[in-house]
């Protein structure tokens, strides 16, 4: 099994030393790039170790994204790279003559760490399978004039064998059957923001298959959540693959709107979705090598086959957790979890705990406040905090109106975790940094600047919250599963005394009147809201499904694993016919290509085996 780090800080590798490179600029680009152009070339079709010693810095990184690995992988440092990059090399054959530098697309950067590369990319195809690929190599030049290669990312574009097609075709579009096809290639079954982006990919690469939702109707997964339920991300930042939200949508999209959205992009792009249909059981057939599939609707059973499922149905499976204390059944108020909230119009002259310190929790308890309600966050470990200013800031940078979205994406996502991590930590700790030509400037750093002022944090501290202000976004989304908030007005109502806090204490036990602490004191309570999330590993849920002997052959799912990458998702599942898609909305959209690239090679049985050691 592949276990996950508890922290990003614990992955290996860094950033060059500032003091060690020289900077580039722009001017000399495509000039440092077509010098090197040559060996990069020679190593791609011709791989050897003295290549690598001689390109590569000693701390460089190789992340491969299919192209190479049929795998989600990060390889560092430049030993290791050799140990394992040069063998998929001389198994994927690249063919010489496809090697081409995209001259146009070669920039200089300066990170806000003041590293300075050039960015130098690359296309060439693969003959095992054939398949069009990418490469991404970003270069550092030494003091002693050197340039070396830093970081490669190398990813699959496109599969020979499953082009991609024009979504939302011109073409006057197939009539959809109005019930699940009884036989299958691949069956998704979720039909939220996971379950669509995979079902465009395969719609693009012509499978058949078939979307389940268990809800009455696509966009129920929005739409039956807590009324004031809004994106804390940017418009641009979460749409769907291939038509992003309407222009004309908020900057941060409601519940409300993301239904419409999900429902329209269904029929725009004429996706074979089925609502109202709940996926009960899969049961392996390894003659056949194919699942029998039993979905249960309002009229009855449905016994389907498909050859692959795609489970779409949230990282955590949506099973909600609420711990055990000592005398809940005890308690004479209202009891419930945030799952089951949907407004806090009732609570307006009561006492609400709310048990959770994250997006959820704060979300409620701004509701609450905003109505009248007498509400305490119970905090039980420190939460940290960003404003939306800082999330808003950032993602405009990569996803705007002056780049495709498929361009920021790559341009946010390639680098290996580490890296991105540690950017990300020092933009949100407010560096004065200048990124060069699509990243920063002096306006957004002045933002930053009014975002964080010292009393904002100030006047949490002196509220109880326990806020913290250092590491990055990846470590909390990819490692901590949230304990995280993007303050949309839950800390100014913190400060300003109408949310109070309970901090500094463990909960002993609830009584019939509220919750009491270690410490003696008690918060008294007409109403306790567990906001304390959902199961962190969706195996659970889909062992259910495909019963417990299969299930033993998947990994886990979610977590960041010793190399950076995301355990389980997007990726080999350990079993060759289940693969799981989910996590947070951008990186479905960036990382649902390769997943689906993966299925359609599966079934045209030209997978290579994927590189798991």
């Amino acid at each position: 099994m592949v276990q996950a780090i508890s922290n990003i800080s614990e992955l290996p590798g860094t950033f060059v030393s500032l003091e060690l490179t020289t900077i580039f600029e722009e001017t000399e680009a495509l000039d440092v790039a077509k010098a090197i152009a040559p060996a990069i070339s020679e190593l791609l079709f011709h791989p050897s170790k003295r290549s690598i010693d001689t390109l590569f810095h000693p701390d460089a990184f190789w992340r491969d994204h299919v192209a190479l690995s049929w795998s989600l992988r990060t390889f560092h440092p430049s030993s290791v790279i050799s140990d394992k990059i040069l063998p998929l090399l001389i198994r994927a054959e690249i063919i010489p003559s496809s090697i081409v530098l995209q001259e146009t697309q070669v920039h200089a950067i300066t990170f806000p760490n003041g590293v300075s590369v050039v960015r130098a990319p690359f296309k060439f195809w693969t003959a095992k399978p054939r398949a069009e690929c990418t490469a991404a190599f970003k270069l550092i030049r030494m003091k002693n004039g050197d340039v070396k290669v830093f970081t490669v990312t190398t990813a699959i574009q496109e599969l020979a064998l499953a082009p991609w097609r024009k979504v939302p075709s011109d073409e006057i579009p197939l009539e959809i059957p109005s019930t699940v096809p009884t036989s299958l290639d691949v069956l998704v079954v979720g039909g939220g923001h996971a379950g669509l982006s995979i079902s465009a990919y395969l719609k693009s690469l012509g499978i058949k298959f078939a979307m389940v939702e268990k809800y009455p109707a696509i966009g129920d997964s929005w739409a039956k959540r807590y009324d004031s339920t809004t994106l804390h991300t940017t418009r641009l930042f979460g749409g769907l693959p291939f038509v992003p939200f309407p222009s004309d949508y908020p900057e941060f999209v409601p519940a409300k709107l993301i239904a419409a959205y999900y429902a329209k992009y269904v029929q725009d792009l004429q996706l074979p979705a089925y609502p109202g249909r709940d996926c009960v059981s899969a049961v392996w057939d390894d003659t056949q090598s194919q699942w029998t599939v039993t979905l249960e609707a309002a009229g009855g059973t449905e016994a389907i086959s498909a050859k692959i499922i795609v489970f779409a149905v949230g990282m955590g499976g949506r099973r909600p957790i609420i711990p055990h204390f000592a005398g809940k059944d005890l308690f004479l108020g209202e009891l419930l979890h945030s799952s089951a909230y949907k407004d806090a119009s009732s609570w307006s002259s009561k006492r609400v705990a709310i048990i959770g310190s994250s997006t959820t929790a704060c979300d409620v308890a701004l509701d609450c406040s905003r109505v009248g309600a007498d509400a305490t966050i119970i905090q039980r470990g420190p939460t940290r905090i960003y404003p939306q200013e800082h999330a808003k800031t950032v993602q405009a940078l990569f996803w705007n109106t002056e780049m495709p979205i498929e361009v920021g994406d790559v341009i946010a996502t390639e680098d290996p975790m580490v890296l991105q991590a540690t950017l990300s930590e020092l933009v949100l700790g407010q560096l004065k940094a200048t990124y060069k030509r699509v990243y920063f400037s002096v306006q957004f750093v002045a933002r930053l600047t009014r975002c964080n002022s010292p009393e904002y944090y100030e006047g949490l501290r002196k509220a109880g919250f326990l806020a913290t202000v250092d590491g990055s976004v990846h470590q909390q989304v990819f490692c901590r599963y949230g304990a995280h908030y993007p303050d949309v007005g839950a800390c100014r109502a913190i400060i300003h005394g109408e949310i109070k806090v309970k901090s500094g204490a463990e909960i002993k036990a609830i009584t019939p009147t509220g919750i009491a602490f270690s410490d003696g004191t008690q918060v008294d309570a007409d109403v306790i809201l567990y906001a304390t999330g959902f199961e962190k590993d969706v195996r659970t849920a889909v062992a259910t499904i495909i019963g417990a002997e299969q299930a033993a052959l998947l990994e886990p799912v979610w977590g960041v694993d010793a190399e950076g990458e995301m355990r389980g998702v997007w990726r080999p599942s350990g079993h060759d016919r289940i693969w799981f898609h989910g996590g947070e909305l951008q990186t479905m959209r960036y990382y649902g290509k390769f997943l689906a690239v993966q299925i359609a090679a599966e079934i045209a049985k030209v997978r290579p085996t994927p590189c798991r050691a």
